[in-house]
């Protein structure tokens, strides 16, 4: 018998449902209902000690992340001696947890535990100038507890893995650890208790030609570029729009001014920053093209989010976007504004050739869907 334990402290405290919360979330709406032997942990700074969330409560918190108020924690002792083979599976984003990997991994080696991690991107290493000062300052401790006690880690890209067998390569950790690239799912896992009327207030929006770019607005996902080339073409093309989807991130308070006061702006350039699920199902699926693209992207999810639905989208040739993107997307080199207008004006003017490449991608392209990524990722926690 297995017992896999899950701290989601920081899913809890940041109440976010993008990115790593959506694969934290898409893995654990899963295990919860097939393992009996999870224990899905939050860490309670103040006590120093682990409580538990019990199953069915971890459940009525992924409908609800950013409103659901906890009836039912308990404390637990996780190194309660048993015969019952124990992984903890750091799933989240951990590295920002007040209980600091190195010295909690220690304890869990000497406890018998496995320790299995996910491994989404490498950029607090590789790109420290695109992130918060304390994300840097944490992940860096972190990596290196991985590279001292980690039994097995998964990572969503080839790319991500080689990042981080470079970096382990330059460290005093050149220990073996079992590796494995797992990809990440694109379909959306809405309940069928959200109601269309969210997403019905976006209906006159929805019925617009729009180019959707969804993602955080921060440097490294470099949304100016979009804007800059929506500028020039929305000269020839007004009835063209641009949606920009995703939170406020750092550094950015120059974009965020120039979306703000921007001319155009609630007429044909939009940002939208808090959207379920279900509508942003529905952006996906009437978008007239999608761009991404950022710097550098351990895997990028919008962009298989984005060919679900057959979109012609635009993305950044680096990292692990042509390893997602394939022969499906448009890739963009150098950062080229002139590039993006060239393409994007080349379907506006030929819609023949707009119709042939969707249809490339619907006869094409093979979605990846989280019920796979969780059958992969479950095979290796027995």
């Amino acid at each position: 018998m297995t017992e896999i334990y899950i701290d989601i402290t920081q899913y809890i405290t940041n109440r976010l449902n993008t990115g790593i919360q959506r694969v934290v979330k898409e893995y654990l709406i899963r295990e919860v209902k097939q393992n009996k032997n999870l224990y899905v942990l939050f860490y309670d700074l103040k006590n120093k000690n682990f409580s538990q969330i019990q199953n069915d409560e971890v459940l009525c918190f992924l409908e609800n992340v950013a409103k659901y108020e906890f009836k039912n924690i308990s404390k637990i002792d996780i190194f309660k001696e048993n015969k019952n083979k124990k992984i903890f599976f750091d799933i989240d984003s951990v590295w920002n947890s007040p209980l600091k990997r190195d010295g909690f991994y220690k304890e869990l080696k000497e406890g018998n535990f496995l320790i299995y991690n996910f491994i989404y991107d490498l950029i607090p290493i590789l790109f420290p100038h695109f992130m918060y000062e304390q994300t840097i300052n944490n992940f860096k401790p972190y990596i290196d507890s991985i590279f001292k006690y980690s039994d097995f880690v998964f990572f969503d890209s080839n790319s991500a893995m080689q990042d981080f067998s470079k970096i382990q390569e330059k460290s005093n950790f050149p220990r073996k650890i079992n590796k494995k690239v797992i990809y990440l799912g694109s379909d959306f896992n809405t309940s069928k208790n959200v109601e269309e009327s969210r997403s019905s207030k976006y209906e006159k929006l929805l019925s617009k030609k729009y180019i959707l770019f969804v993602g955080t607005l921060e440097p490294r996902k470099n949304q100016e570029l979009i804007l800059d080339a929506f500028d020039e073409l929305y000269k020839n093309n007004p009835d063209l729009n641009l949606i920009f989807i995703g939170k406020i991130g750092w550094n950015v308070e120059n974009l965020v001014y120039k979306i703000n006061n921007h001319k155009l702006k609630d007429k044909n350039l939009f940002h939208l920053l808090d959207v379920e699920d279900s509508t942003l199902n529905k952006f996906y699926q009437n978008a007239y093209i999608v761009t991404y693209l950022s710097h550098y992207e351990g895997y990028g999810l919008p962009i298989i989010e984005s060919l679900q639905y057959c979109n012609i989208t635009l993305v950044s040739k680096n990292s692990s976007m042509p390893e997602v993107g394939g022969i499906y997307v448009e890739y963009i080199e150098n950062n080229s504004k002139k590039s993006i207008i060239s393409i994007i004006n080349q379907y506006l003017k030929n819609q023949a050739l707009y119709t042939s490449k969707k249809s490339k991608i619907k006869d094409g392209f093979k979605a990846k869907n989280w019920e796979l990524f969780y059958f992969k990722i479950s095979k290796y926690l027995t």
